[in-house]
């Protein structure tokens, strides 16, 4: 079992499991979840991976396995993968039952196209949804509000309302409560936004490398970001980050339905002006 939102949810999958295991006799031994995960790689549910290694270790202490539907082994984007745990259960002599779905499962050529359709609607879902998230991301960058993630050093998150009005600082951890509500980015502390001033003067004015500011900023006591001294990384960072100028610049790098992350070329970026230009 897996969960998602509404007819996959945990309870749902356990509940219809269960019938179907009552009306067919068979008594539920062990029970393999992985709650909150979309199931893109094996890698990554541990259920499926504690229930795949089960079976593989010849004494699984289980002559079936039930599953909700065809769908429920994972999103796969190569189907064929769904297919393969399937069949590594069968070659053990474990036979696998379909509590959902209203066919079968006994090798028919029906049963093997309508799984087939199963799986690939259910490859198709992840891409829609990608696709769908993506575009909402960025629809939220093209607006000028904050997509997420920490806000840069000096800077602050603040909850606003569809109307603009302040809401109130989110502190680190803390995420906004209603979906309605957006991020923007407003000016932090006065200590931390000296500090960026003072690297930025530094560097562009009086002409001092990442490595001399660094050792300033050490000698006098202020922590970097994450809390530790200065390097010239750090300031780097700083000096790098267009969040400054008041851009926000959105699709740099993706990975997407698990793949490797990769980096894009700059016609492929998203970026648009804060709400709020602090600097």
């Amino acid at each position: 079992m897996s969960s998602n939102p509404q007819q996959y949810s945990i309870e749902i999958q356990a509940a219809a499991i269960a019938a179907y295991a009552a009306r067919r006799g068979i008594e539920i031994v062990r029970n393999y979840s992985d709650p909150g995960r979309r199931g893109l790689t094996i890698a990554r549910p541990q259920g499926l991976q504690q229930l795949i290694d089960d079976v593989e270790s010849g004494q699984p202490g289980f002559d079936c396995v039930l599953v909700f539907d065809a769908s429920r082994w994972g999103r796969f984007q190569d189907t064929d993968e769904s297919a393969y745990y399937e069949f590594i259960c069968k070659r053990a002599g474990i036979q696998v039952h379909y509590c959902a779905d209203e066919f079968e499962n006994d090798g028919s050529l029906s049963s093997v196209m309508l799984k087939s359709l199963k799986r690939a609607k259910a490859a198709g879902f992840s891409q829609d949804l990608s696709r769908n998230a993506f575009m909402g991301q960025t629809n939220t960058v093209d607006q000028g509000y904050w997509r997420g993630g920490a806000a840069p050093y000096g800077l602050r998150r603040m909850r606003v309302d569809a109307n603009g009005n302040h809401k109130g600082i989110l502190e680190h951890g803390e995420q906004k409560n209603l979906k309605s509500e957006r991020v923007i980015l407003v000016r932090g502390p006065s200590s931390e936004v000296k500090i960026v001033r003072r690297i930025f003067t530094s560097f562009a004015i009086e002409k001092r490398n990442r490595t001399q500011i660094a050792e300033e900023l050490n000698a006098e006591g202020p922590l970097s970001p994450g809390g530790k001294r200065w390097t010239s990384l750090t300031v780097s960072n700083i000096l790098a980050n267009e969040i400054y100028l008041g851009h926000i610049i959105f699709n740099r790098s993706s990975m997407k339905l698990a793949g490797q992350r990769v980096d894009n070329p700059p016609d492929m970026w998203n970026g648009t002006t804060m709400r709020s230009k602090q600097w």
